[in-house]
């Protein structure tokens, strides 16, 4: 956590240091280094909003509203959220969730999910890639599939996927 957290504020005070410095002079520079403390400001945000949202779900008040929703319409609007990441990498992103398949549940927090699960095969699929969101009625449940070509988590590694802040080296 605390190098996800330092590495944005590195970029934010490093590139704020360069254009005191003088590169506030020259508008073409200027841009390019506020462009990347916003990325990073806007990246250091993501962060403490997931430990935030971590910290109320571990003590239980993590608020949420169940209510009959349909599973293509959070996975239309999680892909939403994901559609720049997804055309910065030339990664084809489409869903083939059945539109009359609904569960009940909060539908932030099934958002919530599914865009996590997005931002990660995006992530780690190879550019040009695809990947793809499906579900599937399990009675009074779903099942929700994302599929990708990416190089997968080696089955070693499969049995942490859920442990919190667990992350395969990333040489890997």
């Amino acid at each position: 956590v605390s190098h996800e957290l330092r590495t944005p504020v590195s970029v934010i005070r490093a590139n704020a240091e360069t254009l005191l410095d003088g590169a506030l002079e020259d508008p073409g520079s200027a841009r390019i280094f506020v462009e990347a403390m916003l990325r990073n400001a806007v990246r250091l945000s993501t962060l403490i909003s997931d430990l935030l949202h971590i910290a109320r779900i571990e003590a239980g008040k993590y608020p949420l509203d169940p209510t009959r929703i349909s599973v293509a319409e959070a996975g239309r609007v999680a892909i939403q959220s994901v559609a720049e990441l997804a055309q910065n990498k030339k990664t084809t992103v489409v869903s083939t969730i059945p539109p009359d398949l609904s569960i009940k549940a909060d539908t932030n927090a099934v958002q919530h999910v599914l865009v996590n699960l997005l931002e990660n095969a995006i992530k780690y699929t190879p550019e040009g890639g695809s990947v793809v969101l499906t579900g599937i009625d399990r009675g009074p449940f779903a099942r929700v599939l994302v599929k990708d070509n990416g190089p997968g988590i080696a089955p070693k590694h499969r049995k942490r996927v859920f442990e919190r802040f667990y992350r395969v080296d990333p040489g890997r």
